[in-house]
């Protein structure tokens, strides 16, 4: 993929080309769709005045409002205003709506050439926004509404043909836009142009014309997408394209690669997203229209309990916000979880067709496990996470003893031996029995057993090392760090637990949680089937 570009580099080298010797194309209309999310509103004129690429450049980067832009897209726009291909292109009808309802923006683009294009913006990081993207299936949105009316507007003003296109989101408005259109104006599309943007669902009532799509409509998707997959319309299927980052990150477009005027694409789509799809539209296909509006209105209530109106500060809201959210969602209507039991169903059928059961639920996968028990543990009820985990070694005990005792009872060691072990063992059955059924001594001994739990764990992490049992130099460092954290932590429990207050359990708790699925995925990657060797 060496002599391949990307967005920013097609700008570079082949911004310079005029439309006239080298017509526009799919990497053209990518250019101007991500182009729709520059925050554009205070140079680019609302009705049919028009300035230039070139012309609101110099406003732009003359004022103090770059930093509303990340620096991608601002390269994007330097690099455009300085392309021939470009940098006259005339820019008009900029409209940009923001309500507690509705998130929608495009712009009418004119090149030198003639062509006519307008871009719909797609999801930036308002909930409002996330929110559309979930609403578009049981719903026909504002968004989708706002975008037919103003494409009509633009057609009504003028006899143009016209070119559409949008990234994610935005690839959803411009086909919509489209099929909503009078059957006498439908032939003035040439074409629509969705990057990794999800199609119409056929419950909501739209008529998805399979003549006029198959004329009009050109689908681009990175090889792991999740996104361009859902209400897919089968008619017309999707350029796949090759993208430099990995899984979901794939849906930035400035990771697709680029040779000359064409994207790099593969024949099929990866292995894993198509799990992923099939689990989705699985589980999109059980819920009705009202049970997929309930978990929406659940799922997007819960996230502005938080007091967070954008996605990026769900995270920096601290852990006040996080309860919100949780409290909010144990709180959801009877559909959502009904919805969500849906999901967890379809999760568990996928897991048992994939053969992957076995992966998970083994002795290899126990650590893993408990981790996500205690981190929940210690997450959702702080004030008694010691007693908790007294009452989880004191299970654990039982079980370890009883198991343990009747293995000696039929094992061949000497009579000597046997009992040795067998005392040890009903010892070990009685402490963890009284333990169970006296709480203050529960309460008074619990930091104790974690303290010792830990060490006893760090040990055991730095004797796979000595002994060599664990290979790789990847899991020497994970094992040695492991064995320093859990010793630190194990002394710190025994000597001053009052050192760990409600706050830090929370955290550590999301920590364990975070970790041990770490681990689980680690295990499942572990038992992935070997390539043979002469396939490599």
């Amino acid at each position: 993929m060496d002599n391949n570009s990307n967005l920013l580099t097609y700008l570079e080298w082949r911004g310079d080309i005029p439309l006239e010797k080298s017509p526009f194309n799919e990497i053209d209309a990518l250019v101007l769709a991500i182009f729709s999310y520059l925050n554009l509103d205070k140079y680019i004129p609302a009705g049919n005045k028009e300035v230039t690429v070139k012309e609101i450049a110099q406003k732009y980067f003359a004022s103090s409002f770059t930093g509303l832009d990340a620096s991608q897209y601002q390269e994007l726009f330097r690099l455009m205003s300085e392309a021939d291909r470009f940098k006259d292109a005339r820019l008009s009808h900029f409209n940009t709506t923001l309500t507690d309802q509705c998130q929608f923006s495009a712009l009418k683009i004119v090149l030198e050439d003639g062509t006519h294009y307008v871009a719909f913006r797609g999801t930036d990081d308002t909930l409002v926004g996330w929110r559309e993207d979930f609403e578009i299936s049981f719903k026909e949105t504002k968004a989708q509404i706002m975008g037919a009316h103003y494409l009509k507007d633009l057609l009504n003003g003028d006899s143009a043909e016209y070119i559409l296109g949008g990234h994610s989101k935005g690839g959803n408005l411009a086909e919509y836009a489209a099929l909503k259109l009078p059957q006498e104006y439908r032939a003035r599309i040439k074409a629509v142009y969705t990057f990794d943007s999800p199609g119409l669902a056929s419950e909501v009532g739209v008529d998805c014309n399979e003549d006029f799509l198959k004329r009009v409509l050109h689908r681009y998707v990175p090889d792991f997408s999740i996104i361009g997959r859902l209400f897919e319309p089968k008619e017309v299927d999707a350029s796949i394209v090759y993208s430099t980052n990995g899984n979901i990150a794939q849906h930035d477009t400035y990771s697709w690669q680029i040779k000359g005027n064409h994207f790099v694409t593969h024949k099929r789509p990866n292995s894993e997203s198509r799990i992923y799809n099939q689990l989705i539209n699985q589980w999109i296909g059980q819920a009705s229209l009202e049970e997929r509006e309930a978990l929406t209105q659940d799922l997007f209530d819960a996230l502005a309990a938080s007091g967070s109106n954008k996605i990026n500060q769900l995270a920096k809201n601290g852990f006040g916000g996080f309860g919100a959210i949780l409290l909010s969602v144990t709180n959801s209507s009877r559909r959502t979880k009904l919805v969500l039991g849906n999901l967890f169903s379809s999760i568990w059928q996928l897991i048992k067709s994939q053969q992957i059961g076995a992966s998970l639920f083994n002795r290899g996968s126990l650590t893993g496990w408990l981790l996500v028990l205690v981190g929940i543990i210690s997450l959702t009820t702080p004030a008694y996470a010691f007693k908790a985990f007294g009452i989880l070694v004191s299970i654990g005990g039982i079980i370890f003893s009883v198991k343990h005792i009747l293995s000696v009872s039929i094992s061949a060691f000497k009579p000597q031996q046997k009992h040795f072990f067998l005392i040890t063992y009903l010892v070990l059955f009685a402490v963890s029995v009284a333990l169970l059924s006296n709480n203050q001594l529960l309460i008074f001994l619990a930091h104790y057993f974690l303290g010792a739990f830990l060490l006893f764990y760090a040990y055991g992490r730095v004797r796979r090392i000595i002994l060599r049992k664990q290979t790789g130099i990847f899991r020497i460092i994970v094992s040695a760090a492991e064995a320093i954290i859990s010793f630190s932590l194990g002394i710190i429990v025994i000597i001053n637990p009052e050192y760990f207050n409600q706050q830090s359990i929370i955290e550590i708790g999301i920590l364990l949680i975070a970790y041990g699925a770490f681990k689980l995925i680690a295990e499942l990657f572990s038992h992935r089937p070997k390539m043979p060797r002469k396939h490599r």
